[in-house]
């Protein structure tokens, strides 16, 4: 699970920076159109992708004990398990 959600952002990632390249490499948008939207694209992923992480973190370490039926011990990343 962990594997596809790295290659899930990975891929997003790629996409950005695809998208950005694009845009800087076309003629038809003004340099201050590119800057604001790179700008822009920034913001938003400062303001809305960064705190949904440190909101999934969080929630990862507030959890209960994670239990498998093959160990019963407590895996939590408190613990050090």
């Amino acid at each position: 699970m962990k594997a596809v959600r790295i290659a899930t952002l990975a891929c997003l990632a790629a996409l950005v920076v695809g998208a950005h390249a694009a845009l800087w490499a076309s003629e038809a948008w003004s340099v201050e159109a590119k800057l604001r939207l790179t700008i822009l694209n920034a913001l938003a992923w400062a303001v809305v992708v960064l705190p949904a992480l440190a909101v999934g973190r969080w929630a990862a370490l507030h959890r209960g004990p994670e239990t498998t039926p093959d160990c019963p011990e407590a895996t939590h990343p408190r613990n050090g398990s």
